[in-house]
Order: structure tokens, then sequence, then C-alpha cells
């Protein structure tokens, strides 16, 4: 008999055996590494039929590798795709050893998984898929590193930073001549313009006084700020004039709508396309 059709969050019990393929690894290792992708994120990501595409994600759901979190039925999300996270049997596929595979569990279920959360987390995942795709028709720019959330407020801490200021993410691209820091910070628009002002002067202190040197090793970097809207990256790019010390606007911060970008359009990302306060 036909197994009958379940909900969509209805998972099951999964009785025939699932064989997994290079590209099934490949995608646990993408959502494991971007905490929460989406049905589309993945398709960009993993090129190929998308009906074959939804129905290994609906596979390795229904056998326990991926998950997905019943908060985002929730979390009032601007995409209508599912939302996958990793699950117990997709931490054993990774994992060297029992407290890796537990670590890459943990980190999600504990840390991430409210409604706010998974939407900024979203947001961050959306940049970073278009970003590694606009990359690769620029083979002489490469993202040579990627630390966000959590990770990256324990490598603060760690190396004595003061974790009050903790950016959403910290990447490098780098070409053949120089290295290009930045931090990216994932505005949904919740936080008034005179707080976010005061964050974006933390970072102008931080680099008068070179104090990402130690824990990053960088002392100039930039500050990347994505908006729900372009309204709203126009208001926060002209308040960011009082930032500086000299208020007339740095180049260090840059800012952009995330209407402007896509899985589909990519390349804004990487174009000439940031508001900049100077």
């Amino acid at each position: 008999m036909p197994e009958p059709r379940r909900k969509k969050f209805e998972r099951g019990h999964a009785n025939d055996p699932l064989q997994l393929t290079p590209r099934d690894i490949s995608i646990l290792r993408d959502v494991a590494e971007y905490r929460f992708l989406n049905s589309e994120q993945l398709l960009a990501l993993h090129p190929g039929g998308e009906r074959n595409l939804k129905q290994r994600l609906h596979l390795l759901y229904r056998h326990g590798h991926l998950d997905r979190p019943d908060v985002q039925k929730r979390a009032l999300l601007a995409s209508s795709h599912i939302v996958y996270a990793l699950d117990r049997r997709g931490a054993e596929v990774l994992g060297k050893d029992a407290q890796e595979r537990e670590g890459l569990f943990r980190r999600i279920r504990e840390l991430e998984h409210t409604s706010p959360l998974i939407a900024h987390a979203l947001m961050i995942s959306q940049f970073r898929v278009c970003l590694t795709l606009a990359l690769k028709s620029r083979p002489s720019v490469k993202l040579i590193r990627w630390t966000q959330g959590n990770d990256l407020k324990v490598l603060l801490r760690r190396r004595g930073e003061n974790p009050s200021l903790v950016p959403d993410a910290f990447f490098i691209l780098e070409t053949s001549e120089f290295n290009y820091p930045c931090f990216l910070e994932a505005d949904r628009g919740t936080m008034t313009q005179e707080r976010y002002v005061n964050k974006l002067r933390m970072y102008w202190q931080y680099w008068r006084e070179e104090g990402f040197s130690r824990s990053l090793g960088i002392t100039h970097f930039r500050v990347l700020t994505i908006t729900p809207n372009e309204k709203r990256a126009e208001n926060l790019c002209l308040a960011a004039k009082e930032a500086d010390a000299r208020k007339q606007g740095s180049g260090m911060f840059l800012f952009m709508s995330e209407t402007a970008y896509g899985t589909t359009r990519p390349d804004a990302i990487v174009q000439a396309a940031w508001k900049c306060p100077k």
C-alpha cells in the first residue's frame, strides 16, 4: 500500500533504508555550516532538478538527518520555502567523535531555536548563500573565513575581547593583493536608529584602538549592514554619519537592503550597490 500523505511537519516513521549519496552528505554539511537553510537556498547551492532535491530533503527529514524546525511556523518568515536544520542522525554522519556530533546537534537546538532568531539566522544565510554564488564567477576573489553567532562570541571571549560587541558574522575576502575583513550586521528593523548608531560607534572605537587585532588578527575592517527594505537602509546610512569621531560619515560602514539581491540575482552583493554615509 502507498504511504499516506503526511503534513509538512509530520515526520512519521521511516522503515525503508536510506543510502546516503555524496550530494546528500554535501547538503548535510551545508546545513550544519549555515545553521538554517530553506529549500530555495539549498537548490541554489546544489543545482539540479527542483523536484529531485525536494524528494531527497523529504527523505533526509523522514530518516532524522534533517529537521524542519517547528518554530518556523510562528516566525512569520518572508519566504514560504521549508526551512531545514541539522538533526541528530545528520550530526552522527558528520561528526568525527561523540563530542563533535553532540556539539553539532546542540549548537542549534539550545541557542537558536526561537522565532526571532531563526528569522535572523535565515537573513544571514541568505547573504552568505548569495555571496558564495556571486564569487563563483569571480575566481580571483575567495571567501577564506566565516564565523557567526555563538561561535564568534565564544571566540572573542576566549581571546579576551569584550563580548558586549558581538557581530552577527565575520568573514574575510581574499584577493591576490589584499585581504578584506568584514563584519556583517543583519538588521531586522527591531532596533532604534539611536541604538544602532551606538553599536557603530563601538565598531569605530574598536578600529581606533585595534580592538580586534588579538582575537581576529585584523587591524582594519568594514561593517556591512543588511536591512529588510530600502527605506531602512537609507535611514541607517544617514544616521551613521554620527558614528565616526568627526561626524562626517565613514567609508567603514556600508548598507544594503536584502531586496537588492537574491539566489537568482546574487551579484549585487559584490557590485557598487552599497550605500555609504561618507
